[in-house]
């Protein structure tokens, strides 16, 4: 089993049961402690899990699964949406990513071309943006923990000012019948603001995103430019 894998292993484990010890790891994995502890040290570096003597804990427990802990869910085919986006990228573009743990796959990429400008509500992108040293905007507005964005009606008129060249969306679902919808209405809204003066709309599905229906709808299927699914 390959080391990516058998982390989302792991917080697949802990999500279910909030904490558990090194050796019941390695039972459920079938693997030694010494590779768990390994798997241990590098979740813990990335600041999804904290380790005690013996075992490991979800950093944030709650009834919704963390931005952090998401990031790591489905990582394959969000590496493989990130590598499709990324066509879509060009020299000096100004490049809206939304809040969705899947946008922030394509950062990687962007750092290969010249005068790129990001622009997010995401805390989360602008601190990876940071780390490889891509300009980015972070709209203002009121902190939403879960999923380490700014929401409210302070980020809607930040993104009602932006004229971006290329948005890209990863909302939770897309129906049958081409309703893509989500369950967080304030991401939602921003969302749309910013779809108001976007040129060119990409919006990105893993497969467990096809053929669901959320409270809010976003758009519909014939009003954005291009959708992508995972492989």
């Amino acid at each position: 089993m390959e080391g990516q894998s058998r982390e989302k292993d792991i917080l697949d484990v802990l999500y279910e049961r909030d904490r558990i010890s090194v050796a019941e790891l390695a039972k459920i994995l079938f693997v030694s402690e010494m590779t768990v502890r390994r798997d241990l040290t590098s979740l813990e570096k990335k600041g999804v899990i904290r380790r005690y003597r013996g075992g490991a804990v979800l950093t944030t427990v709650s009834n919704e699964m963390p931005i952090s802990r998401r990031f790591f869910v489905d990582e394959n085919e969000k590496k493989d949406l990130g590598r499709q986006a990324a066509e879509f990228l060009a020299d000096g573009q100004t490049v809206y990513l939304d809040s969705s743990s899947t946008c922030q796959y394509i950062i990687p990429y962007m750092n290969k071309f010249k005068n790129i400008t990001i622009v997010t509500n995401s805390v989360n992108s602008l601190l990876y943006a940071a780390k490889l040293q891509i300009p980015c905007i972070l709209l203002g507005g009121k902190y939403y923990d879960r999923d380490m964005c700014l929401v409210g009606t302070i980020t809607e008129q930040y993104a009602d000012q932006f004229n971006v060249d290329i948005a890209f969306f990863s909302p939770l679902g897309i129906s049958d019948d081409g309703i893509i919808s989500d369950v967080d209405i304030e991401q939602t809204s921003v969302r749309r603001m910013i779809m108001k003066h976007a040129k060119r709309k990409v919006f990105l599905f893993e497969r467990n995103k096809l053929s669901k229906t959320y409270p809010y709808t976003l758009t519909r299927k014939d009003e954005v430019d291009d959708i992508l699914f995972s492989n």
